[in-house]
């Protein structure tokens, strides 16, 4: 079995790019279109499977305990999962997603902010220095089932600084693999172990 894995992997690697891109079809099934463009490039063109979110902060945002984030500015929102007037991402496809939050504190404040997964902890960003600004960066893969949800809330007194023309604070998401079946019907894992620590 670890030989086909791994063979698969090389196969894979050593392709071209173009024969790549051909290759996402067995992931998202009709989720991606090869189009011809502009002098005769090929273009990978989203449509309903795949799903992707990036929205920022444009404005100070001082936050209490428990407050959720709500990121105004909306850069991308493939699958229409991310909600601008909550700050609520609610999976629309079952899989595998990779997400990002990037803060900046105010001055005279820090970031205290944890990630959420269907009201449960997962991880944390935290950002302080006396008198000036202070960045903060985190990152985590989770297996979501449809209808999950994944938030970004305060932890104590926060700041983050934003601006119309300076955004630094960021929440952004996007599926790395679709739960596909054998059958390349969109399946639900297993349920996971119990987490010990």
């Amino acid at each position: 079995m670890k030989f086909l894995v791994c063979l698969s992997l090389f196969s894979f690697a050593v392709s071209s790019p173009l024969e790549q891109v051909k290759g996402i079809d067995n992931y998202f099934p009709t989720s991606f279109v090869r189009a011809a463009g502009n002098h005769g490039h090929h273009h990978v063109t989203p449509t309903d499977k795949f799903v992707g979110f990036s929205a920022g902060l444009t404005k100070m945002l001082k936050t209490n305990d428990t407050d959720l984030v709500v990121y105004d500015r909306v850069f991308l929102n493939m699958g229409n999962g991310y909600d601008s007037s909550t700050g609520v991402f609610t999976c629309p496809n079952a899989g595998t997603y990779a997400f990002l939050v990037h803060g900046v504190s105010t001055a005279t404040s820090q970031l205290n902010l944890d990630i959420y997964r269907n009201n449960n902890y997962t991880v944390s960003v935290f950002a302080h220095v006396n008198n000036g600004y202070a960045s903060g960066h985190q990152s985590i893969i989770l297996q979501l089932d449809q209808q999950d949800t994944v938030f970004v809330q305060a932890r104590g007194v926060s700041a983050l600084y934003g601006q119309r023309n300076e955004v630094y604070s960021t929440f952004s998401g996007f599926m790395v693999v679709p739960n596909i079946g054998r059958t390349g019907i969109v399946t639900t894992p297993p349920p996971m172990g119990n987490i010990i620590g």
